[in-house]
């Protein structure tokens, strides 16, 4: 290949690419307003919620003594299960328990075999 030809290349590449980028965007905002992953062919639009982490002390403060009990154990250092506390001990649902966010909703274009 010559130096024209690479050019030539090169400049088709980026052409290429900044066609790809768009019609890439514009999938990911479809997805995303569809919050659902999707996939068409060989093509798989992935759709991520956010990371959550849900406050299971603040719930499990408030169990009785003998559930605490149940999911606390002391050797050197004393643990609390509270996620097992909350959702076992207390039969409290998912839905229920605060949680936080962390990032932000996503959509990640590939390729499958």
């Amino acid at each position: 290949m010559n130096m024209r030809e690479l050019a030539e290349n090169m400049l088709e590449w980026e052409e290429t690419q900044i066609k790809a980028d768009a019609l890439a965007l514009r999938i990911q905002e479809a997805v995303m307003q569809l919050q659902k992953t999707q996939q068409v062919g060989n093509v798989r639009a992935v759709y991520s919620l956010p990371r959550k982490t849900y406050n299971y002390k603040e719930v499990g403060s408030d169990a009785d003594q003998d559930i605490f009990e149940q999911y606390t154990k002391t050797e050197t250092i004393t643990s609390t299960n509270w996620r097992a506390l909350v959702l076992e001990g207390m039969c409290i649902p998912q839905e229920v328990i605060p949680f936080t966010e962390s990032g932000k909703a996503s959509v990640k274009i590939k390729l499958t075999d």
